[in-house]
């Protein structure tokens, strides 16, 4: 017997069609947790019929089981988000995973559930381009106002959003994003030992943009390149979206500066991460970010900025600097290396921290938010 129209969910998979950053990876991981709850015949969606909506022009298909993907019209990009996305969900609740939402879903009164990470447009507008500014300052604030509800991905953040759009407060609910994915945790063994052999390094892993100060992080290795003989690995690639920012390596650490551009496959970041000494993540400013707890769950330690979004997320698990002082990145580092027992209460620490941030807690945190608009 087919499902009631009334009980689909409809799920917004333009984020097939894009590079894979943060945002990305986060419906990815939703979608897979979804998926994979359906195998195991979850209560919580057991009464759902899920169907992906995309465009023709994935760049790949996510490995589903059991949720319908479907690949609708002949455009892309935001063309098909706006105007052919809305008449292929409207019969059902539509969930929104990447920021933006077609506004005549919205204005249609569809019923709408969309996550806005963050405001970071409107935090670090000169990160950003212009037409990339002009598009979120348009579509946010409609998303804000006319979505069903709201998720953000940390009460930092439902904090700062407030502070912009207080009358968002009813609709808001902060939720944050799971770590390294029970798929890829099942393969880690905490027994197989790093080649030593080969030169320890630090780890940054972030978009290449001011507001994830990976310039920080190069001064703060050029700071101590006469007391430790660490390379420096930068895993991540400046979006087109960002303006293209000038990073300066000083030439006698450049030997040391090792650029890996982006890397969407899991499997590799787990090796960055298990054979690095640390990561390194002194940002400015953060919603929720991946990196800090997927290292976590490889053992490595974690340096990262006291910022509230980062304190929150990381707890108790991780040795926090300054973001604004290279010099005090540098104390950090220092301080794990010479400290007796430090890096290794930080590995486990973490390890232990990373076990309560799981794809499917956020699904099904999701799905109660989701379940509140089915008529």
């Amino acid at each position: 017997m087919a499902k009631n129209a009334a009980k689909t969910l409809y799920i917004n998979g333009r984020f097939l069609t894009q590079p894979i950053t943060g945002v990305q990876r986060y419906s990815r991981e939703l979608v897979l947790a979804l998926d994979d709850m359906l195998a195991h015949k979850d209560p919580a969606v057991a009464d759902l019929n899920i169907v992906l909506l995309s465009p023709q022009d994935t760049i790949d298909d996510l490995p589903l089981r059991h949720i319908v993907h479907r690949k609708v019209g002949g455009f892309g990009g935001h063309f098909w988000e706006q105007f052919i996305l809305p008449f292929y969900a409207r019969r059902g609740v539509l969930f929104c995973g990447g920021n933006t939402a077609p506004v005549l879903s919205l204005l249609w009164f569809t019923p709408v559930v969309t996550t806005v990470h963050d405001l970071s447009y409107l935090y670090f507008p000169d990160a950003y381009s212009l037409a990339f500014k002009w598009l979120y300052r348009v579509l946010i604030p409609l998303i804000l106002r006319f979505s069903s509800s709201v998720i953000t991905v940390s009460q930092s953040e439902r904090r700062s959003i407030l502070k912009h759009y207080p009358n968002v407060d009813a609709s808001l609910y902060a939720i944050q994003n799971g770590g390294l994915a029970g798929r890829f945790l099942d393969s880690l063994s905490q027994n197989d030992e790093n080649d030593s052999s080969s030169t320890p390094y630090f780890l940054y892993l972030g978009s290449l943009n001011r507001r994830k100060n990976p310039q920080g992080v190069i001064a703060a290795i050029d700071h101590l390149r006469e007391k430790l003989n660490h390379d420096l690995i930068i895993v991540g690639a400046s979006s087109k979206t960002f303006q293209q920012g000038k990073f300066k390596i000083p030439e006698a650490i450049s030997e040391r500066v090792n650029f890996q551009g982006q890397v969407n496959d899991t499997t590799k970041l787990i090796e960055f991460y298990r054979g690095a000494t640390a990561l390194l993540f002194p940002s400015f400013y953060e919603a929720s970010p991946l990196p800090p707890i997927e290292a976590m769950a490889c053992g490595c330690p974690v340096i990262a900025a006291r910022i509230p979004s980062l304190e929150e997320r990381c707890g108790d698990a991780a040795l926090y600097c300054d973001p604004h002082s290279s010099e005090d990145l540098a104390a950090k580092i220092e301080q794990l290396m010479l400290q007796p027992g430090l890096s290794d209460s930080l590995s486990k620490a973490g390890l232990a921290h990373a076990e309560q941030y799981t794809w499917k807690v956020c699904a099904e945190k999701t799905l109660d938010i989701i379940r509140k608009h089915f008529k």
